[in-house]
């Protein structure tokens, strides 16, 4: 078959017609892309250590460019969201690994010019010294939806809060409130000094009357304030209180006696704590201690990352008593060993099921915060916990005898030296009477300050000079709220007729949560809760 010639030229300026249009084409979506910045795989790997990137291909189609520029103007004031196109088609980590990718079964059939990929924030394994630090994995997503559904996913996975039009939404602006009107104390008029904790402080009480201080007392309220109030009052502002009378209801304040307990529990064996002296869990010299491996050494790349390398958390030592055995230590009824028994955080639910009737939850909470832990405190009234902080909110019920707290804010944790520091526990042999220390534990506290607040050592630990005491003291029938991560140091007396001290306390998912061991990590409302946002502002 032969073309005629005029066909063929027709057909050669179609081509050439066609060709011209795709280079047009091309330049327009260089030109397009170019719009956007480009940020090299180095570039990326830092920003993810502070926030999440966004992320389009080298060469992205128009309307993927459009999306992005609108995402821009949406996320300008959001330093955490970073919003770009590759540099390059090959993506490559500093250490040469490829990128991976965890792939969404609705975008599988997505081009690389309309798929948008998702860095999350790098997470940090905060709990351990030796964790591998783990690349991260890119997400794929159609970078053509709407702009309404792409700010909710980015929202998500980069836990901002905007709306399509630039403002905070809804949570975004009740966090904002909450974080604005959070607790927190006035520097100005009282800070840390050595009379402020010894003259209040039971072990220093001789002093007491002796110096005038500008201490601070938590805030006493009754049994009659409202739920609502309390949530709005202390709960949402993470402020300590004292709620006096709030557990004079329970059957627990008259049913447990020493013989209800032996009643209950029988002969049940329980797990103990034991120290020298009723202090539990200070911090002391590792020049105290010699290992019972002799090759015991901290691994060099932990030690590098130990601020005080030097010091040890002393654990007590454990034992496993039948109850009645236990008591005979409390009330002092076997004096033939001298220690300080504790039943300490035991829980209730777990242990000693029986008892669980005896008491109720906090009638302010009951409904809005999720329990975790019920446990039981039990000790001869002579016993000091010191500095630490728990990752929980906190409802302290006092039973029997009384219990002294001191408390710092958390709003500044490099004052209490927060880190990791090395743990010891301490042995206990029966036939000798005698604590041994001998057992360094491959294992650090996350929760401890190494500061002692009954004579803090100023010239290692300045900081703490702008530390700012409450002293809180609760008696039978009351209850302190302590929000989580507030920093307390508990010193209890026993009952003078039961000589005893007795306390049962809630923990609960907390509304106000960060990372930690971080001395510079802010508080932020816990994600859990952000449904119930709208009906508590």
């Amino acid at each position: 078959m032969k073309m005629h010639l005029s066909t063929r030229c027709s057909l050669l300026m179609d081509l050439s017609t066609y060709c011209v249009f795709i280079l047009i084409l091309f330049s327009l979506c260089n030109a397009s892309a170019n719009n956007l910045p480009a940020m090299s795989m180095m570039q990326i790997e830092k920003h993810l250590n502070d926030g999440c990137a966004i992320m389009a291909n080298h060469q992205p189609i128009p309307s993927v460019v459009q999306r992005f520029n609108q995402l821009i103007q949406i996320y300008a004031q959001d330093k955490v969201v970073l919003i770009a196109r590759f540099d390059q088609a090959i993506l490559k980590w500093s250490n040469g690994d490829t990128v991976k990718y965890r792939m969404n079964e609705k975008v599988n059939n997505l081009s690389n010019t309309t798929s948008i990929t998702i860095f999350p924030k790098r997470k940090i394994d905060r709990t351990c010294l030796m964790s591998v630090n783990h690349l991260p994995i890119g997400e794929y997503y159609n970078g053509q939806e709407e702009i309404h559904s792409l700010v909710d996913l980015i929202n998500t996975k980069c836990q901002v809060f905007r709306s399509p039009n630039g403002n905070l939404n809804s949570i975004g602006m009740k966090r904002k409130w909450l974080l604005e009107n959070l607790y927190s104390p006035n520097h100005h008029n009282a800070t840390f000094s050595d009379q402020i904790i010894q003259s209040h402080h039971p072990l220093h009480s001789q002093t007491a009357n002796k110096t005038k201080t500008s201490y601070r007392k938590c805030k006493v309220i009754d049994n009659t304030t409202t739920a609502s109030e309390f949530i709005h009052s202390f709960l949402l502002k993470s402020q300590p209180v004292i709620i006096k009378g709030a557990i004079k209801h329970w059957p627990a304040i008259t049913k447990w006696s020493n013989d209800y307990f032996k009643s209950k529990i029988g002969n049940k064996r329980i797990h103990i704590k034991l120290t020298e002296k009723g202090e539990f869990e200070g911090c002391e010299s590792v020049a105290n201690w010699k290992s019972k491996r002799a090759n015991f050494k901290i691994p060099e790349a932990v030690r590098q990352q130990l601020q005080f390398d030097d010091l040890v958390v002393v654990r007590p030592a454990t034992a496993e008593l039948p109850f009645p055995e236990f008591l005979k230590f409390v009330t002092g009824e076997n004096s033939t060993h001298q220690f300080s028994a504790y039943l300490e955080y035991t829980s209730i639910k777990d242990y000693m099921p029986q008892l669980v009737q005896d008491v109720q939850e906090i009638s302010f909470v009951k409904d809005f915060l999720q329990l975790k832990h019920l446990n039981i405190w039990l000790s001869d009234g002579h016993t000091l916990g010191k500095l630490h902080f728990d990752p929980y909110d906190n409802f302290l019920c006092q039973l029997s005898g009384k219990k002294r707290l001191t408390l710092f804010d958390p709003h500044d944790n490099t004052r209490l030296y927060e880190g990791h520091i090395p743990e010891a526990m301490l042995e206990y042999d029966w036939d000798k009477k005698k604590f041994y220390r001998q057992n360094l534990l491959e294992s650090t506290s996350m929760v401890m300050s190494p500061v002692d607040i009954l004579k803090p050592n100023l010239q290692r630990f300045p900081k703490f000079t702008k530390a700012v005491p409450y002293v809180c003291e609760i008696s039978p029938g009351d209850a302190l709220f302590m929000p989580a991560f507030w920093w307390h140091e508990v010193q209890s007396f026993p009952d003078k007729k039961e000589k005893r001290n007795l306390a049962v306390n809630f923990w609960y998912e907390p509304f106000f949560t960060r990372e930690f061991p971080c001395p510079t990590c802010k508080l932020e409302p816990n994600p859990f809760y952000h449904k119930r946002f709208d009906s508590l502002l």
